[in-house]
């Protein structure tokens, strides 16, 4: 399994934007420098009314499928 942590930090406007359709992945700069890209919606229950401003540490399988989505502090 591989794990990767970053932040990520979205306003209203660009969460709104998801909801909407018009965007439907994210990409993120993990903290060893590795960029992921992964779609918006595994954020969905960490969405607030302000937004998105949180770590998180995302797992892959061996064959590079998601497998969890933890927000971290």
């Amino acid at each position: 399994m591989r794990k990767y942590k970053f932040r990520l930090v979205l306003d209203v406007d660009q969460c709104l934007a998801f909801y909407q359709g018009l965007y439907t992945d994210v990409v993120v700069q993990a903290d060893n420098g590795q960029t992921v890209q992964l779609p918006l919606r595994y954020f969905r229950p960490y969405i607030s009314h302000a937004g998105v401003n949180a770590r998180f540490v995302l797992t892959l399988t061996d064959q590079g499928k998601f497998s969890s989505l933890e927000k971290i502090n």
